[in-house]
């Protein structure tokens, strides 16, 4: 899984590249509907890809029922059609994370949304408490940190206390989807869009789905792509469950592999050998840099062989590399490890929002699980260790706000194309499904060979394109994604055998 996969995929419950560019700047009237951005043309970036666009910053009210208390400052981008004349409805993208960049997945994804733009402006704003907007980071995980075997309450409640405080000028309570999607509504009107076309991934979903339920007239069509459904509980255990079943699976496949099976043996039995050696002692390897090839050094400790096998089944290429990897970790080479190691810190070094994260799930999860969710985590690699950090974590975090009807099933009659993997291990199909039976006008994909977040993969991003453009769903014809296949397991450094 590459670098700019875990910047997609940014699920776990840990800390993407921020930059700040020149804009416009909007002043919020407390007259909603007389409010209006004001672009100028900017440059966003990620990485080392820049994009022309036209940016703002959108003021609002930080507590919406304080109209004219303290304003915070929203990044607004905006692409504009390639038609002289747009639809009157604009194309948005939301985030995952909780945490995520929306207008970075934007610059990811731009490649695959030409034809979108034939025809439809794209507006993106980054989530309040995200990204480049009034971003609420954390401190980093320290080296000694990272290389902790066990679970430390005390040490976490002083991450926890050190996060409050370096964000002590925001209302921490005021950071949540409830009053996130009263933010996107505001950026459409300002902007001066009838209705917005919504594409959420993974937690973004979330933020979809409550949109169309708080302004059904304002949404035209959404896409959910790797489905949280309605009263999902995140802050039980069902990270650890689903990662587990997704390591699993991955030992059954190689094992039904003639080839995987001769060249790895036992992959359970390695890595849980694995598991307990790096638990024992942290290791540390030379290796060139997987970005900038230059030799550095890694510390790498069980809690990055945990990160490798949570983040890597979420992709097919992933898969396909982790039974090498831990069974060459297991033969002492750990470069590959390393390197997954690496990317990952990297990805979540720079911006990754783990203040708002703790503000969403400390309001819309933490506060609904049950005893029986906790149960059962024992035969998972992860154990307790989430499900009591986030606990920790949530004692000291304000607990922010949440509609009264947020986790309550709906009904709808607006267009919704679901989109879900086949090997998802985190958001799987059957979330997906739920979702269908919710919505009245709906259809759900099941893309096969694929994990978190589809949009990209094979056929799907013209067939994506296709239903915003109609929004017709009886007529989107999806045989197409039946042509994908799974990556063929690596058997060495190589690759897969012929």
């Amino acid at each position: 899984m590459q670098a700019m996969l875990f910047r997609r995929l940014a699920i776990i419950y840990c800390g993407l590249f921020v930059g700040l560019f020149g804009s416009g700047y909007a002043q919020a009237d407390t007259n909603e509907s007389t409010a209006h951005i004001s672009f100028k043309d900017c440059q966003i970036q990620l990485d080392a890809v820049e994009l022309d666009a036209q940016c703002s910053s959108f003021l609002r009210p930080e507590d919406p029922q304080k109209p004219n208390g303290k304003q915070i400052e929203l990044f607004v981008t905006k692409i504009a059609a390639h038609s002289s004349k747009a639809e009157a409805d604009a194309f948005t993208l939301i985030q995952g994370g909780p945490g995520g960049s929306s207008i970075d997945m934007l610059i990811s994804y731009y490649p695959i949304l030409q034809e979108v733009l034939q025809k439809r402006d794209l507006i993106v704003v980054d989530q309040r408490g995200t990204g480049r907007s009034n971003i609420l980071a954390c401190e980093q995980p320290s080296e000694e940190q990272l290389q902790t075997v066990s679970f430390d309450p005390v040490e976490t409640a002083e991450n926890t206390k050190k996060c409050i405080e370096k964000n002590h000028s925001a209302d921490l309570k005021l950071y949540t989807t409830s009053i996130a999607v009263q933010d996107l509504d505001a950026v459409r009107e300002a902007a001066g869009y009838e209705k917005l076309t919504v594409y959420g991934t993974s937690y973004g979903t979330r933020v979809a789905q409550h949109y169309m339920r708080r302004f059904p007239k304002q949404t035209r069509a959404v896409i959910l792509d790797g489905v949280v459904h309605v009263g999902l509980n995140l802050a039980g255990g069902e990270i650890a469950r689903r990662s587990q079943g997704a390591l699993d699976s991955i030992f059954k496949r190689c094992q039904a592999d003639e080839q995987c099976a001769e060249q790895f043996g036992d992959l359970d039995q390695k890595f849980n050998a694995l598991k307990t050696r790096l638990e024992e002692q942290v290791v540390e390897i030379s290796l060139p840099h997987p970005v900038t090839a230059k030799t550095t050094t890694q510390k790498i400790s069980v809690q990055h062989l945990y990160a490798a096998v949570r983040l890597m089944p979420y992709s097919t290429e992933g898969i396909a590399l982790l039974p090498l990897l831990i069974s060459q970790a297991y033969d002492g080479d750990y470069t590959l490890l390393a390197a997954q190691a690496m990317n990952v810190e990297e990805s979540f070094s720079d911006g990754y929002a783990i203040g708002m994260q703790n503000s969403v799930m400390c309001a819309e999860d933490f506060p609904f699980t049950q005893e029986s969710d906790k149960q059962n985590l024992d035969s998972t690699y992860f154990g307790n260790t989430m499900v009591e950090a986030l606990a920790v974590t949530c004692k000291h975090w304000p607990r922010g706000v949440m509609d009264d009807d947020f986790r309550s099933p709906f009904k709808s009659n607006i267009p919704v194309l679901i989109l879900s993997g086949e090997t998802d291990p985190i958001t799987p199909p059957e979330n997906g499904e739920k979702a269908l039976a919710m919505f009245d006008n709906s259809k759900h994909i099941v893309v096969p060979a694929h994990g978190h977040g589809v949009l990209s993969r094979g056929c799907m991003p013209a067939l994506v394109s296709e239903f915003i453009e109609h929004s017709d769903l009886e007529q989107l014809n999806s045989a197409c994604v039946e042509r994908e296949r799974e990556m063929p397991i690596f058997i060495d450094n190589t690759g897969p055998r012929p």
